[in-house]
């Protein structure tokens, strides 16, 4: 049988509070009628000074739908189809790359960015009601707990 563990503990309260973080995301998406996959590509196409992927990767260009798939770590497809959907929804828009036109680069429209910023007030009305109880040193703490976890994980998924 198995047995109470410390580290699949962490796992599961990691995994519970990622699935409940998406869920109550999907309450402000909602409203805007969004999904939070479309909120996160969004956030990405503002470059959200927050998200993980601009550590390791800067971005002077305006992002590309593989480097979005890569952000988000889904397939290409599952993005071209979230995409279609922001750009007719008018969201955003491509254009073509100027060193090779095959490239479609993807930006905000106006309506995205307006969007983006009404959105950024209710995360941060959310995220303080969250987090208020907490030091600054414990969010960081946290943050460099993930950011070894995530080290660790990386490094044994190249072991194998």
């Amino acid at each position: 049988m198995i047995k109470k563990n410390l580290d699949a503990s962490v796992i599961f309260h990691i995994v519970k509070f990622s699935e409940t973080w998406k869920r109550n995301g999907e309450t402000i998406t909602a409203k805007y009628r969004i999904t939070t996959q479309q909120w996160l590509i969004m956030l990405l196409l503002a470059k959200d000074p927050n998200i993980l992927y601009f550590r390791y990767i800067s971005h002077k260009k305006p992002m590309v739908a593989k480097e979005i798939a890569d952000a988000l770590d889904v397939s290409r497809a599952n993005v071209t189809n979230l995409l279609n959907i922001l750009i007719q929804k008018k969201l955003i828009t491509q254009r073509e790359d100027t060193a090779d036109a095959r490239r479609k680069r993807l930006l905000l429209t106006r309506s995205g960015i307006n969007l983006i910023n009404q959105m950024e007030k209710e995360r941060a009305c959310y995220n303080k009601k969250i987090f208020s109880g907490f030091a600054v040193s414990e969010k960081n703490r946290m943050n460099e707990f993930i950011d070894v976890c995530l080290e660790k994980m990386n490094e044994e998924v190249k072991l194998h």
